[in-house]
């Protein structure tokens, strides 16, 4: 993941729907976090209460991670992700303690090539998978910024990964205080990868109204589209496209989780629904 999808690895968000008359419980990794209903007039306000003291902590944040130790990693396949080459999936094979660090979906590593500016990339492949190679999955946005990636991702290069970073969707916590019975997912754009991992763990509760709301602009950019039927079919997800870009468009996923996702299932059991959201 990459460009303003960094700014929502930074930023996991489990969302509980409505303990009570349909308001939402923000749990876990959001700095304004709180496991009781919060009016947006309060989260606004603690943003701006929040923000100067925050940008010292990030910053050594950031200045602690660009310390990690890289470890060189083999690119052992890449490959178009969507019709449209806007992203590219890569397996990656890491020594068998990094392999290891990775313990839940969301979790993600710094990559870099030669003397490029590094990159945060979340782990799209779940846990456990791929042991026996040490290999990651990974789906990375082409952008136009990024012009080192064509020459980077090219089976057989050698490239730096740090250790895995992050504590991940905390999955357990749909389950702690109630019985969550279906789950939401939305993704836009690469935000899709971690998602990719949650369903693919096993993790999740398993119901027919299981959807994965997920927007790109068109039809030829959405990734993973081979795995759809298998999604649904084995692992219950039903896939549901939201594109920005054509004749017939909804508008963006929000939008459409909004109407469609949030509205319908609200109503019908928010105590026992679930969602993960990234994009």
């Amino acid at each position: 993941m990459t460009g303003y999808g960094l700014q929502l690895q930074l930023l996991w968000l489990v969302v509980l729907l409505a303990t009570s008359g349909g308001a939402a419980s923000f749990l876990s990794h959001s700095r304004f976090a709180s496991k009781k209903p919060i009016a947006p007039s309060v989260i606004i306000y603690q943003q701006q209460q929040q923000q100067q003291r925050d940008e010292n902590s990030e910053a050594e944040t950031f200045a602690s991670w660009q310390q990690e130790d890289w470890r060189d990693a083999k690119i052992l396949s890449s490959r178009p992700a969507c019709p449209s080459g806007k992203s590219t999936i890569i397996q990656l094979q890491v020594d068998a303690a990094t392999h290891q660090e990775y313990t839940m979906p969301g979790q993600f590593v710094q990559f870099r090539y030669k003397d490029a500016d590094p990159i945060f990339l979340a782990i799209a492949s779940a846990p456990a998978t791929g042991a026996e190679k040490n290999c990651f999955e990974f789906l990375i946005k082409m952008a136009p910024r990024l012009d080192w990636l064509p020459e980077a991702l090219v089976e057989g290069n050698t490239v730096q990964v740090t250790g895995v970073m992050g504590e991940g969707f905390p999955l357990e916590d749909l389950g702690n205080t109630k019985k969550i019975e279906s789950i939401i997912l939305a993704a836009a754009g690469s935000g899709i990868a971690p998602l990719k991992a949650c369903i693919e763990s096993g993790k999740l509760p398993s119901s027919p109204q299981n959807k994965l709301y997920y927007g790109e602009w068109k039809n030829d950019d959405l990734c993973f589209s081979e795995l759809y039927d298998s999604w649904k079919s084995d692992l219950g997800v039903d896939v549901v496209p939201v594109l920005s870009r054509t004749e017939d468009t909804k508008g963006y996923v929000q939008y459409v989780l909004k109407q469609d996702g949030v509205a319908l299932l609200a109503s019908q059991s928010p105590e026992t629904t679930g969602s993960i959201l990234c994009g």
